[in-house]
């Protein structure tokens, strides 16, 4: 998951934690995430356990159309605003979710979903429970989504969107807004569509804009005396200190395409029915 851009909108004391789980989905922190809840949100649904393919289709449109976001399987709000972590019975195979929704939505619209088995004592409440997670990713040049298929939960070619806690048919004004980030997305503000290639050369120049590391010597030199520190590395006996920069990207440039190749070996493996 690392590297993904999401539009969701969160409270301030969520975006942290839903950020390390996205970025890492350990179960460390999906029990930060589960602890630090305040109810569901545009962004965020709770499902008490798995539901039937097409109500489980017309939120994951809704979701897809409103900037992404996350179902979590095995968790149920309570009317008092708390929670249960009952979990769910037994952990559904990936490939069963992917055939019961495949014909109803479009290879374009992604999303994954992730396995927490808790059987450690120090997890307390969620102790010997299971739970899914399926995270809708914000794919704007794609939206709007729409079923391809007409079902008793499902109108075809109607555009969904989550509004608070539900998913509604989207409002003419709401349409509007929806085209308009698609806009955004297909033409950024130089007025055309760039290439693959001219994007993976601009994240290039951004990656040589920072250094993995910040070096500078003991007395305090900084990097904008880089040169004459080199100087001082070879002659003095202080100490050279290098240490990791916490700005840069956990993911680098080539981690980066390896993942890209990943996520395309995926895409293909999907329209082929292999997955």
């Amino acid at each position: 998951m690392k590297g993904v851009e999401y539009f969701m909108k969160l409270p301030d004391q969520l975006k942290d934690i839903v950020y390390r789980l996205l970025q890492e989905p350990t179960l460390d922190n999906f029990r930060n995430f589960l602890k630090g809840q305040t109810g569901e949100h545009n962004s965020i649904d709770f499902k008490e356990k798995w539901i039937e393919p097409t109500k489980l289709v017309k939120e994951m449109l809704a979701i897809a159309n409103s900037g992404g976001g996350i179902i979590i399987f095995g968790v149920k709000e309570k009317e008092d605003k708390s929670f249960s972590y009952d979990g769910i019975e037994e952990i559904v195979d990936k490939a069963k979710i992917s055939n019961d929704i495949k014909n109803y939505i479009s290879t374009e619209l992604k999303y994954e979903v992730y396995d927490f088995v808790y059987d450690s004592s120090e997890y307390e409440k969620l102790q010997n429970h299971k739970y899914q997670m399926m995270v809708i990713k914000d794919c704007p040049r794609f939206i709007p989504f729409m079923s391809m298929k007409e079902s008793t939960n499902l109108k075809k070619n109607r555009i969904y969107i989550r509004r608070g806690t539900s998913c509604e048919e989207a409002t003419s004004e709401e349409i509007t807004d929806i085209i308009k980030r698609r806009m955004n997305a297909e033409y950024p503000d130089s007025g055309k569509t760039l290439n693959l290639d001219e994007h993976l050369e601009q994240l290039k120049t951004l990656y040589s804009k920072i250094s993995p590391t910040n070096e500078y010597y003991q007395g305090g030199i900084g990097n904008s005396l880089l040169k004459l520190t080199e100087v001082i590395k070879a002659v003095s006996a202080g100490e050279w200190i290098s240490e990791d920069n916490p700005l840069y990207p956990e993911e680098d440039y080539e981690e980066f395409i390896a993942r890209m190749i990943d996520e395309k070996k995926w895409k293909i493996e999907r329209e082929l029915d292999l997955i």
